[in-house]
């Protein structure tokens, strides 16, 4: 059988409603008791006030039987506490009671419930020592309320005195109790107040004892609680504190190392502040207590002044050599080498001598690779005048120009520009010149290039190349002509291996088809036959495109008159 979802709610609430009702129906019988108690009061037959109590009492019992129901953690000692204030009101009320008869009778059950409440009490409010000490406040509360309801009564004091002894004596243990820290929180109070007053005297001493006196402060707050926890904060308070002290004798003489070597810097630097600055700086973080930023800062106060004392002067030295040097030039490539100077200059204002010294320190080599460059400038002007004066009519002409736009850069110091303008006429010149002499050259052979030219269209194809490298020639475009006389050259040379191969293809179609046509008319083919004419008229065809220069009809027309031989060959 498969029970519902929620089967153990419903099951749960079916009971709770049962027990509140039971709870419901107690109730009203206690409130009816309490009526049926006080109505022979309501109309005079006894006296009002001896029977209050009781029915004050029914009344309370009547609203806390609820709490039976729940009985949770607040409900139990809400109870438990109504008992330890309600035990000694039910002796009190017993002894009131004691007597003969039916007084016996209600003496020995309200010390019944007395005793059933104060166990209940104990046993509710024993966890913990706050419950112990609640349960013990309860106690006095009740005994008290006893005390004064008995007095009112005008009880026997001797009995009075008894049910009050008898009230206060087991709760004097609760009031008493200490918990298992009392000894622990007794010395954690000890070593507070010892450690407290060590931090004054120390801090009226000097400062920095920050760190040390919040954790001071963190212990008093938890230490209470847990003892075990302030004793290590109070620990860690003191060897802080005496951290604290050691660095303190430590960094007196840190900063006279620092102020030592900043005095040393300026000496040598008047105009480098960042030592000073940094060890100002050291000494304001001192007074606030920060000893270990002022130990870096004296510390870094006494590096830079390390460097400056080290570098400075070499640095300026090194810089004024390199202005002194460069003064001698002018140009762009002597800016390029203003502007590295400006930088060490930079790297100066910024109190950085070494990294100014390491820029300074290579202008010397800048400055001898410009007079480098100037010599090779010169030299390289001097070489494209010696060309320009050997080369004649446009040549020169053309270059002139740019060898006084090579002059004019080395004028203003542009090496660099002018040996580039310089090489290029030199290279220019001799460029053309070898242009020209090869063309001379190859026109003195003409007649040998003409000779390997075929005849017909094709050769006047070649010959219209040959007539145009003459014409570049005679402008003076020697480069142009020199190239095209070269390419020309070239495609002869493979035009004449190509006729080579062509003219020998055509030897052996020729002898295989006179071969061929004795065998032909041997085997009754005759000249009128179709596969015949037309074989021969590829061979002519071969034969006349070979004698005009044409190598690729021709041998087009020889793989045509081979395919026409073979299927002849294979007639016969």
């Amino acid at each position: 059988m498969v029970l519902p979802p929620d089967h153990a709610d419903r099951v749960i609430a079916t009971h709770r409603a049962r027990v509140e009702k039971v709870a419901m129906l107690g109730t009203l019988v206690l409130i009816g008791s309490a009526f049926w108690w006080l109505l022979p009061a309501i109309d005079g037959s006894v006296e009002m006030l001896p029977r209050l109590g009781p029915v004050l009492g029914i009344f309370a019992a009547g609203l806390l039987l609820m709490d039976l129901i729940d009985h949770g953690p607040v409900e139990r000692s809400r109870l438990a506490v109504i008992a330890c204030i309600a035990w000694p009101l039910s002796l009190a009320m017993a002894v009131d009671s004691a007597g003969s008869g039916d007084r016996a009778l209600a003496a020995a059950l309200l010390i019944g419930v007395a005793a059933v409440l104060l166990l209940y009490s104990r046993e509710a409010l024993s966890v913990s020592l706050p419950s112990r000490r609640l349960r013990g406040f309860g106690g006095l509360a009740g005994a008290a309320l006893a005390a004064a309801v008995l007095a009112s009564l005008g009880t026997d004091l001797t009995m009075a005195g008894a049910v009050v002894v008898a009230a206060v004596l087991p709760v004097i243990p609760d009031l008493t109790a200490k918990d298992d820290d009392h000894e622990a929180r007794q010395a954690f109070g000890v070593a507070l107040e010892a450690a407290e007053a060590e931090m004054l005297t120390l801090r009226s001493k000097n400062s920095g004892l920050e760190q040390a006196a919040s954790l001071i402060k963190q212990a008093r707050e938890e230490g209470w609680k847990k003892p075990a926890r302030g004793m290590v904060l109070i620990e860690e308070a003191e060897r802080e504190a005496e951290r604290i002290m050691a660095m303190a004798i430590d960094i007196n003489a840190i900063r006279a190392d620092s102020l030592a070597a900043v005095e040393r810097s300026e000496a040598v630097a008047v105009a480098a502040v960042g030592p000073r600055k940094a060890f100002q700086m050291g000494d304001r973080e001192a007074g606030h207590g920060s000893l270990r930023e002022a130990e870096m800062l004296f510390r870094l106060a006494k590096t830079k002044a390390a460097t400056i004392e080290e570098h400075w002067q070499a640095a300026v030295d090194s810089i004024s050599a390199a202005e002194a040097a460069i003064s001698e030039h002018s140009g762009a490539a002597a800016d390029s080498v203003r502007g590295i100077l400006a930088s060490a200059h930079e790297a100066l204002d910024a109190e950085q001598p070494a990294e100014a010294l390491h820029i300074a320190s290579s202008i010397p080599a800048h400055i001898e690779s410009l007079a480098a460059s100037a010599d090779d400038a010169k030299s390289a002007i001097a070489d494209a005048e010696l060309a320009i004066s050997a080369a004649e009519g446009e040549l020169a002409l053309r270059n002139a120009d740019r060898l006084t736009e090579a002059k004019e850069a080395m004028a203003k110091g542009d090496a660099p520009l002018a040996k580039g303008l310089a090489d290029s006429i030199t290279r220019e010149v001799r460029e053309t010149t070898e242009a020209m002499q090869e063309v001379q050259r190859a026109l003195r052979q003409r007649k040998q290039i003409i000779a390997g030219f075929p005849s017909g269209q094709a050769g006047e194809a070649w010959a219209a190349r040959l007539e145009e490298a003459e014409t570049q020639s005679n402008a003076g475009e020697w480069t142009f002509a020199a190239e095209a006389l070269r390419t020309l050259t070239s495609d002869l040379q493979a035009f004449q291996v190509q006729m080579s191969e062509a003219d020998e293809l055509l030897s052996f179609v020729q002898e295989e088809w006179i071969s061929l046509r004795r065998r032909l008319d041997s085997s009754n083919i005759k000249a009128d036959d179709s596969d015949r004419i037309a074989a021969e008229n590829a061979v002519k065809t071969a034969a006349d495109a070979y004698e005009a220069g044409d190598v690729q009809s021709c041998l087009a027309a020889l793989g045509r008159a081979d395919e026409l031989i073979e299927n002849l060959r294979r007639r016969v």
